[in-house]
């Protein structure tokens, strides 16, 4: 499985050039780079992840579909081992197709739809329909959940509540 940085610098502990470049530049995190090392010392290089958030209650983290069993580990081991390592309580969000990932961060809150509204303006945006009886069982504030599913999809994201 594909992690942020190499193989080579998730097993010895040590950033090569390239993985270096890669964190000075922005393309990953600080995060991502001891999250790499954690799970390839947890599955021995088969468990990858595409990108991880950090966010005030949460790590965030960004995973194919079928590689998610892997990081929640068996009976929820791994997950746990690196929510005590991070001091966080992990997420793990399937990537792939957008509705999906929409689904999983607002879980276990119920989906009522996803429609795309084209405003005056000449504006796109998606609008999740969510159950507002479900409103109290979603695990982050409104707006973040907005910001981050945003910033993974590109798009602009409103949330109602009907």
């Amino acid at each position: 499985m594909a992690l942020p940085i190499c193989d080579i610098c998730a097993k010895t502990g040590v950033i090569c050039s390239v993985c270096e470049r890669k964190l000075q530049d922005g393309k990953i995190s600080r995060l991502e780079v001891e999250l790499s090392r954690a799970l390839y010392e947890l599955g021995g290089g088969e468990i990858g992840f595409e990108r991880a958030i950090d966010t005030e209650k949460f790590i965030i983290v960004l995973a194919p579909k079928d590689g998610i069993g892997k990081i929640i580990g068996k009976g929820g081991d791994n997950i746990r081992l690196l929510s005590n390592k991070f001091g966080k309580q992990l997420r793990i969000i399937g990537t792939g197709d957008m509705e999906g990932t929409m689904y999983d961060f607002v879980a276990p809150a119920k989906i009522l739809g996803i429609n795309t509204v084209y405003k005056e303006d000449g504006e796109v945006v998606r609008r999740v329909r969510v159950n507002k009886k479900d409103k109290k069982k979603l695990r982050m504030d409104v707006g973040e959940i907005q910001k981050l599913i945003g910033s993974i999809t590109k798009d602009k994201i409103e949330i109602s509540f009907e």
